[in-house]
Order: structure tokens, then sequence, then C-alpha cells
């Protein structure tokens, strides 16, 4: 299989990047090819805009979504979108890797959902939503940490509702909505506060969690 994890935080350093590290070698070691498209490294610009065209139509209404499809029938994204285009077009299992902030993602993989999932690339034109969508039959999941401890993430702890609730727009709304089979997310609570022991623990759980799902 090809495994695209896209890695959203900017420290090398962080339990978030050894998660993205040790989802590729367990992936690599049953022998899939995995590359890490890593954001922050990339300095990968989140805000779309007439730069994600190589040339925008004659139209004389510009409409962003509009130059999304006309670049596809016409090739004409930009190098840093075509890069990871190629790269999704290519997975079999995609990842979201990264810190919660504020209930969902951090601007930065905002903003590649934004502009990668472009009009006409990954839904519209000749694809429509759910399982008729441009990924139907590929498989995807969330893997996320967390600076809360998990009794916040209850229906009667502090945040009122589960992590799966706050991610749902996320679930159904992006990967669920053009095409891809959602996977229970892989979640690493309240990582900062917690001993190395438990870090290492939460490790070797990621590593059972992909082999009994990538079998």
């Amino acid at each position: 299989m090809n495994i695209l994890i896209v890695h959203a935080h900017e420290n090398a350093d962080s339990f978030c990047s050894a998660l993205a590290n040790i989802a590729k070698s367990t992936f690599e070691k049953e022998g899939n090819k995995v590359t890490i498209s890593d954001l922050y490294k990339k300095n990968f610009n989140p805000v779309g805009g007439k730069h994600d065209f190589k040339k925008i139509s004659d139209a004389s209404y510009y409409k962003y979504a509009s130059e999304q499809i006309h670049a596809q029938q016409n090739n004409l994204f930009s190098d840093d979108l075509r890069e990871e285009m190629e790269l999704l077009s290519k997975a079999d299992v995609l990842i979201f890797n990264f810190p919660l902030w504020w209930f969902s993602m951090p601007a930065i993989l905002k903003g590649w959902v934004d502009r990668v999932l472009a009009y006409g690339y990954a839904y519209g034109g000749d694809y429509g939503f759910y399982d008729k969508g441009r990924f139907s039959g590929k498989k995807a999941f969330l893997c996320v940490t967390t600076g809360s401890p998990a009794n916040f993430y209850t229906e009667t702890g502090s945040h009122g509702r589960t992590l799966a609730a706050i991610l749902k727009n996320i679930h159904q709304g992006i990967l669920g909505l053009i095409g891809f089979e959602v996977l229970p997310d892989f979640v690493a609570y309240g990582v900062s506060r917690i001993t190395d022991v438990e870090r290492k623990t939460i490790l070797e759980n990621y590593m059972t969690y992909i082999q009994k799902n990538f079998q």
C-alpha cells in the first residue's frame, strides 16, 4: 500500500512528530511505501488564492472554486499543490497527524484541506460525495495529540463531549465527504503531562492499532 501522512507540527522533537515517525516505520516494516508530507518543514502556505494557479481563466468574475475546476481541467495548479495532489492520488491510506488546537486542526492543515482538496480534483466535476466520492475504496484516519487528559473528553467531562464528537466535522465533512472510509481516531491524550513510560506505551499502542487495522 501507499501511505500518505500529512503532518502538522512544527517541532520535529514533539511527541506528535514521534507518532508520525512510528507510523512510518510500522507501515514500512510490513512492506508499504510511506510518505510524510511535513507541512511546516515545507513551509506550506495555508492561504488559498490566485497564486494556486499558473494561469487563471478569462472569466469576468473571479471565483476561487471556479478557478479550481478550471485548473483541474487545464493542468494549471501551482507546483506545490500539484505535488500534494499527486501524493494523495497515489495513496491508499491517508493519515492526518496533528495536535488538537481549538477543537480542530492547526491552520496549516486546514489550509492544506482548502487548497489541495480542490473543487474538480477531490470533489465536484466528475466526482460525487461519500460512496461516490473520488477516494471511495480508500481509508483515512486521524492521529491526534491533546493537551487535556482523556477524562476531559466525555459527555460529563470538562469539555462535555467526546473527542470523536468534536472531530465529526473532519470525519464526515472532509474525509467521508470525498469518499474515504474513516477509521476510528488514534488519540494520545495529555501528552505534555505524562511520563516517558506512558509515552512509550502510547507508541506501542499505535503500532498495535496500525497492525490491527492494516494487516
